[in-house]
C-alpha cells in the first residue's frame, strides 16, 4: 500500500470513529432528541434533569471507555505479536489478564461494597504478574521469547486456579454472581471519575507504543537483527511487555475481561495496511477503539437486559478470526 492509500485508509477510520462516537450518544434504552443533547452538551440545559446525568454521568463516560479499551486491547495485542514473534500472541499472553481478574475478584469477595478498592487490588495483581514473569525467567537465568512465553502461561495458569477458588468459596447469593458477571465483562458502571486516572495512564502508554512502533519492525525479526540495528533487544523488549502489560492490566481493572480484542484486530489491521508497524500500529488502535465502541452499543440496546461485552466480543471476534484464518491460508497458497 502507498503513502496515498495509506493516509485515505487512516483518514476514512477516523471519520468512522468520529460518526461512531456521535451516534454513540443516541444509542441506548433511554432516548435523547438531537436537539436537546446538543442544548446540554453546551451547557443550556437543567443540571438536575435526568436527561443531564445520563448524557455525563453514564453515556458519555462508557463511550469514551469503550474506545480507550477497545485501543489498548489491540495495540497490546499487536506489540505482544511483535516482540513474541507469535501471531497467536494475545493480551492475556503472560498471564496479566488472570492475574487483574483475580485481583478484581478477591476485591469483590473480601469489599463487595467498594468498587475503588476493586479497581486497586485488579490493577495492582496485573502488575505483578509482570513482575512474576520477570522473576520466572532470572530464576532460569533465561529471557528469551520462549521462557517468557512459558513463564507467562505458569503465571496465567495459578491465577486462574485462584479466580476458581474464590468462586467456590464466594457467596451464591450475591458475592459469585457479582463476580461471574464481571469477568464477562461490562461497562456499565464507569464513571468520570474512572476516566480521570484511567486515560492519562492510557494516553502515556500508548505514546511509548506509538514513539517505539518502528522498532517492533526490528524486534519482530529476531534479537539477532535487533543487535545487528544496534539495539539492546532484551531492553526493549523490557520495555514493550511491560507498557502492553500495564494497558491490558487497566483494561481488565476498568472494564473485566473482554476477549479477542487483542487477537483478532492486529490481523485485520495487517490485511488493510500489511506487516509494517510504522502503519500497523495506528491502523490497528484506530479499528479496535471503534470495534469495541460498536460491540458496546450492540450489547446495551440489544435486549432487555444489557449483553456482557466478553459474550460478544468472543460471539463476533471468532468468526471473524476464521475468515481471516482461511483467507491466510488460501493467499499462502496461491
Amino acid at each position: 500500500m502507498n503513502i496515498k492509500k495509506y493516509r485515505k485508509l487512516i483518514l476514512t477510520l477516523i471519520i468512522i470513529t468520529i460518526m461512531s462516537l456521535i451516534s454513540s450518544i443516541f444509542i441506548g434504552r433511554f432516548k435523547l432528541g438531537i436537539k436537546e443533547t446538543l442544548k446540554y452538551l453546551f451547557g443550556n440545559g437543567d443540571p438536575n434533569d435526568i436527561k443531564t446525568s445520563v448524557l455525563f454521568d453514564i453515556r458519555i463516560p462508557r463511550i469514551v471507555m469503550a474506545l480507550f479499551v477497545g485501543t489498548g486491547l489491540s495495540l497490546a495485542g499487536t506489540t505482544y505479536q511483535a516482540v513474541l514473534m507469535n501471531p497467536l500472541a494475545s493480551p492475556d499472553v503472560l498471564g496479566t489478564s488472570s492475574a487483574a481478574a483475580f485481583g478484581a475478584s478477591l476485591g469483590i469477595l473480601l469489599f463487595p461494597n467498594s468498587f475503588l478498592i476493586n479497581c486497586i487490588f485488579s490493577f495492582c495483581f496485573g502488575i505483578l504478574s509482570i513482575f512474576l514473569v520477570f522473576m520466572i525467567t532470572k530464576f532460569k537465568r533465561s529471557d528469551d521469547i520462549l521462557s517468557m512465553v512459558l513463564s507467562g502461561m505458569i503465571v496465567g495458569s495459578v491465577f486462574m486456579s485462584l479466580i476458581a477458588i474464590i468462586k467456590y468459596v464466594a457467596d451464591t447469593e450475591e458475592t459469585l454472581p457479582a463476580i461471574t458477571f464481571w469477568l464477562m465483562g461490562s461497562f456499565s458502571s464507569i464513571s468520570r471519575e474512572q476516566l480521570l486516572y484511567a486515560i492519562p495512564l492510557y494516553i502515556i502508554n500508548f505514546g511509548i507504543i506509538y514513539l517505539l512502533r518502528w522498532k517492533l519492525n526490528i524486534m519482530s525479526l529476531g534479537d539477532e537483527e535487533a543487535i545487528v540495528a544496534n539495539i539492546d533487544p532484551k531492553k526493549l523488549r523490557a520495555i514493550l511487555l511491560t507498557t502492553a502489560s500495564i494497558i491490558v492490566s487497566l483494561s481488565v481493572t476498568v472494564a473485566g475481561v473482554v476477549g479477542w480484542v487483542g487477537l483478532v484486530i492486529p490481523h485485520l489491521a495487517r490485511t488493510l495496511v500489511g506487516y509494517n508497524h510504522g502503519r500497523l500500529v495506528p491502523c490497528a488502535g484506530i479499528l479496535g477503539g471503534v470495534f469495541l465502541l460498536i460491540i458496546d452499543n450492540i450489547a446495551r440496546s440489544v435486549g432487555y437486559a444489557e449483553i456482557p461485552i466478553g459474550m460478544l466480543t468472543a460471539f463476533i471476534g471468532a468468526p471473524i478470526f476464521m475468515v481471516l484464518f482461511i483467507r491466510g491460508g488460501k493467499e499462502n497458497e496461491s
